[in-house]
């Protein structure tokens, strides 16, 4: 039976119609580590009480829509200040989840079916994912304690050719991560100490990394120290600093990734690539960092953000390129950053204070080619695109301007995102547009980009949207992460093959923008059940239009909107493998 209510209801009794509690699973609180082959399970919720350690020779299999929750204090008995969970050199974890059924962990007071209790502003109310493995790094010694959580002999990372269980292996496998996503972590246990959302050291390329997010970090999204782990389908939403960090040797891929940051707030860069640590073998130490990236989305916190609150650092660039890191940077879209594109930071030591970008082209250097660059505060011009600290010569500087124009474009991609998103209205569809320069142009010629990268024609992480017909399909981000639970994304269906046809299902809301009223008309191409409900523009649902049984083919639903704030409204659809959202403006 449908159940119906008008906004006028609504605005007068607010409580009454949020969203009923959903039955809760059981919590299984964890307080002890994995010693043996343990597996987490969808019909509980697992609580992290301190850092948990999955010891070597264990194996933690985490089954698809398993939530996993950090406490924020841990209890006094543990000793720890945070709650996370660590994966040991020689350790495994097998958290394959499913675009139905994304894996989810996250802090103890996230309701994970309420869209409205936390936002991209809660960060650090736990910790994060550690995964440690014995690829080589360029660090002396070769063993190294990580970053974020106390040094012990759990912490260490990395390889030395002679301590038992540290044999070099590039090809190590330390498991499976897939669809999980990773929400309101970065726990401090000391000033820059902070735990990344996830934290990958000496990891080797036998690892799977895929359809993988961190939203609301207080440090960086993803951090790589060292190793060779090969990534596709990674998400960085809202996090306090850079959402892809390498150094001390890394020689990893990745290919679609997005990154955005909150529209004038703090944040950092996209990128952050280091390649040596001066007092662990010096910044030319080798091997070089070698990252290779094609087709990354990265959007900034604005082109006219205020930069001095972005954090200690002022991380108003795009890319960040520091310690005489190489690396190749392809098919990628830039834009909305209040400072430079490329900030290439001169050597601290060495003779050559000159960094690696374009020393030998297609070597072992640092390549930037085929991308687009457009709406930075300092500009897009060759003086303002790259800010390069390094002792070059006047004709060095030309040739790095030369490389950077030559190959690269200035040009307005007509990315949605950049055209809609405001302080006011965080919703973006972060596709390009259909016919527009970035829709077309992928070049998959470079010798760096092997077997591991799929060809495309675009550029960017996501495909053109080109019609109802496929708009889920081109949106990989859509239905599992939570920029897509938390109606960050607009007018776009998540396709299940096992429901109703969510592709040729249609949500829109006319007149827009509307003063009195309006009529959302929903169509779906089959029976179900359905929930419509109207949010503001910080996610918190406004009313509950519809609930209930819907038919096939179109329904219309009454949206008064006189007694509403003038503003940016979301009306959202949730149904049966079917999620819709529509962007409605109110105007006075």
């Amino acid at each position: 039976m449908l159940r119906t209510a008008t906004l006028t209801a609504a605005l007068a009794a607010l409580a009454a119609l949020a969203p009923a509690a959903s039955a809760q699973a059981p919590t299984v609180t964890v307080a002890a580590d994995i010693t043996a082959n343990t597996t987490w399970t969808s019909n509980n919720v697992y609580l992290l009480d301190g850092l948990i350690y999955v010891r070597p020779g264990a194996t933690l299999t985490i089954q698809p829509g398993t939530i996993i929750k950090g406490r924020e204090f841990p209890s006094a008995s543990t000793g720890d200040l945070a709650s996370g969970l660590v994966v040991m050199v020689n350790a495994d974890i097998n958290a394959n989840g499913t675009a139905q059924a994304p894996i989810i962990m996250t802090a103890e007071a996230d309701n994970v079916s309420n869209p409205d209790d936390l936002d991209q502003n809660d960060r650090a109310l736990w910790g994060g994912l550690i995964v440690l493995g014995r690829a080589t790094t360029n660090s002396t010694p070769g063993i190294n304690n990580v970053e974020g959580i106390p040094a012990s002999n759990d912490t260490r990372f990395g390889c030395d050719g002679s301590t038992s269980g540290f044999a070099c292996d590039d090809q190590d496998n330390s498991g499976v991560i897939r669809y999980v996503s990773v929400r309101h972590g970065g726990f401090g246990f000391e000033p820059d100490s902070e735990i990344n959302g996830m934290t990958f050291g000496a990891v080797g390329s036998g690892t799977t990394v895929e359809y993988v997010e961190v939203f609301a970090n207080s440090d960086d999204a993803f951090e790589f120290f060292g190793g060779t782990v090969r990534a596709k389908y990674l998400v960085g939403a809202f996090c306090g600093d850079d959402t892809f960090d390498t150094d001390r040797g890394f020689r990893g891929a990745f290919q679609f990734g997005f990154s955005v940051n909150s529209p004038g707030n703090d944040a950092g860069r996209c990128f952050e690539n280091d390649g040596g640590v001066s007092d662990l073998g010096g910044e030319d130490a080798t091997p070089y960092s070698q990252p290779v990236y094609s087709n990354i989305t990265c959007i900034g916190a604005g082109q006219n953000a205020d930069q001095g609150q972005l954090g200690e650092d002022g991380n108003s660039s795009a890319l960040q390129l520091r310690d005489n890191t190489g690396g190749k940077i392809y098919n990628s879209i830039f834009a909305d950053f209040p400072g430079s594109a490329i900030d290439i930071e001169a050597l601290s030591s060495g003779e050559d204070t000159e960094n690696r970008l374009g020393q030998n082209a297609e070597a072992n250097d640092l390549t930037i080619r085929n991308n687009i660059f457009f709406a930075f505060g300092a500009g897009v011009s060759a003086d303002a695109l790259v800010d390069d600290d390094s002792d070059n010569s006047a004709a060095r500087q030309d040739e790095i301007e030369s490389l950077i124009f030559s190959t690269n474009s200035t040009d307005d991609p007509q990315i949605i995102a950049y055209g809609t998103r405001s302080d006011n209205d965080m919703t973006l569809d972060p596709r390009p547009t259909v016919g527009g320069p970035a829709a077309n142009g992928a070049n998959f010629g470079f010798e760096a980009l092997d077997d591991f990268f799929t060809e495309v024609d675009y550029l960017g992480a996501f495909a053109p949207a080109t019609g109802a017909g496929d708009n889920a399909n081109t949106l990989w981000a859509k239905g599992w992460t939570a920029l897509s639970q938390n109606n960050y994304f607009t007018a776009v269906s998540v396709p299940n093959e096992d429901g109703p046809g969510a592709a040729l299902s249609n949500l829109a809301v006319s007149p827009n923008p509307a003063s009195r009223r309006a009529t959302v008309r929903l169509t779906l191409d089959a029976s179900q059940d359905v929930t419509v409900g109207l949010y503001d523009a910080l996610g918190r649902r406004v009313a509950t239009l519809a609930q209930g049984t819907l038919p096939a083919g179109e329904t219309a639903l009454d949206l008064p909107t006189a007694k509403l704030p003038a503003g940016v409204y979301v009306v959202r659809v949730q149904g049966e493998g079917l999620v819709l959202t529509q962007q409605i403006s109110v105007v006075r």
